[in-house]
C-alpha cells in the first residue's frame, strides 16, 4: 500500500468531506448495499453530482475504504470468513453466515482473556474505529445478503463502546439494519449497561455469563469486570426490560468445568426473574486449549432442567468450525502460538 492510498483510505465517513451531507448518506447506502455510485442513483435522489464531486467520488472508490479483504476462508456450510487489513497493517477477522448475520470485530485482539477462547491469547493492541467496524458488514454483504449484525467477534465491545453504539447508529442509518436487528455481546458490567442506556440507538444485549459460580467464573475470564454476579444480571434485566428485547445468556460449555449439577442451581438461581434466555454454546476447539464440549446427552440434559425452572434455553451449533470462523475461534493472525 503506497503513502497516496493510505492518505486517501479515509473510510465511508470520508466521503463526507467529499459530498454534501445528504450525498454523503446516498453514497454510503449504496456502497452498503453493493450497488453502483453512478450519477442515476443520485439523480433518482434528486440530488444531481457536480462535475467535481464526480471526479472525487470516482477516486474514492478506486481506494476509499479503510479495510481490505487480504483472504476469504469458506466453510463447508456456506459460512465465509474474512481476514481484514486495516490501514495501519493490523488484521481482524469477520464472519458471514447463511442466516444473513456478520459477527464483527470491535478490537485487535481482546483484553478479557477468557481462558477458552483464541481472541484474547495474545491480548488486545488496539480499538477498531468506527469505519473500521462498519466497513466488515460491507464486506460480509459481498458476500451474501446480510440483515443481522452481531458483536460477537474479536474484542470486548464494552472496552471500545463509544465506537462500537456509534457504529450501531451508522449501520441503523447507513446500511438500514434496525438496531433490533443488531447485537451487543459483552461479560458485562453495572456501567457499561448503564452507558448503553443512554445511547440514543441502542441494541440488543447478549451477557457472556458461562458460569454462575463467582470463583471459578475469574479463573475462566481473568479480566472481566469485577462487579457482583447478581447486580451485573439486575443491571441487564433492567436494560432488557427498557429496551423492549429480552437479553440473551451466553454460556460456552466446557466439559467437566460449567456442565454440573451444581452449575444448573448456580445459574438458575442467578437468572431468577431476569427477562432473557438462556443461549448454550457447544465449545468449539482452539489448537492448545485444554478444554472439551459436554457430551451432547448432557447438553440436552442441561437444556431439559433449565427449562424444567422456567428459563428459555436454546442449544446453538456455531456456523463455520472447520474454517475456524465458530465463536471463540477468532484470533490475531500474525501472533500464532
Amino acid at each position: 500500500m503506497s503513502a497516496d492510498d493510505t492518505v486517501s483510505r479515509s473510510g465511508l465517513s470520508g466521503l463526507g468531506a467529499l459530498l454534501h451531507p445528504k450525498k454523503a448518506l446516498v453514497a454510503r447506502r449504496l456502497v452498503a448495499a453493493g450497488r453502483p455510485l453512478t450519477d442515476a442513483e443520485f439523480d433518482r435522489q434528486g440530488l444531481r453530482l457536480t462535475a467535481e464531486e464526480r471526479r472525487s467520488l470516482d477516486q474514492w472508490v478506486e481506494v476509499g475504504l479503510c479495510t481490505q479483504v487480504l483472504e476469504t476462508v469458506r466453510a463447508q456450510d456456506g459460512t465465509v470468513k474474512l481476514l481484514l487489513g486495516l490501514a495501519d497493517g493490523k488484521k481482524v477477522e469477520t464472519v458471514a453466515m447463511p442466516v444473513g448475520a456478520c459477527c464483527v470485530s470491535t478490537q485487535v485482539g481482546c483484553a478479557v482473556g477468557c481462558r477458552f477462547c483464541a481472541s484474547g491469547l495474545f491480548g488486545v493492541e488496539r480499538h477498531l474505529g468506527g469505519d473500521e467496524i462498519v466497513e466488515q458488514v460491507v464486506h460480509a454483504r459481498r458476500q451474501m445478503r446480510i440483515d443481522r449484525v452481531v458483536f460477537m467477534g474479536m474484542g470486548e465491545p464494552t472496552h471500545n463502546l463509544d465506537a462500537v453504539l456509534a457504529a450501531v447508529a451508522r449501520i441503523k442509518d447507513e446500511l438500514l439494519i434496525s438496531p433490533r436487528r443488531q447485537t451487543l455481546s459483552t461479560v458485562g458490567g453495572v456501567k457499561p449497561f448503564a452507558r448503553m442506556l443512554q445511547a440514543p440507538v441502542r441494541p440488543n444485549l447478549a451477557w457472556s455469563l458461562h458460569t454462575a459460580d463467582p470463583e471459578r467464573r475469574r479463573e475462566l475470564l481473568p479480566r472481566a469486570h469485577p462487579d457482583p454476579l447478581h447486580e451485573i444480571a439486575a443491571a441487564a434485566d433492567a436494560y432488557a426490560r427498557e429496551v423492549g428485547t429480552p437479553i440473551q445468556i451466553e454460556w460456552t460449555l466446557l466439559d467437566g468445568i460449567n456442565d454440573r449439577d451444581q452449575d444448573v442451581e448456580q445459574l438458575c438461581a442467578l437468572l431468577a426473574g431476569v427477562r432473557g434466555y438462556l443461549n448454550f454454546i457447544v465449545y468449539n476447539p482452539v489448537p492448545g486449549l485444554p478444554f472439551a464440549a459436554p457430551p451432547r446427552e448432557r447438553i440436552v440434559a442441561m437444556v431439559r432442567e433449565v427449562k424444567a425452572r422456567g428459563i428459555l434455553a436454546t442449544i446453538r451449533d456455531s456456523s463455520g468450525p472447520d474454517a475456524q470462523a465458530a465463536c471463540g475461534q477468532l484470533r490475531l493472525r500474525d501472533r500464532q502460538g
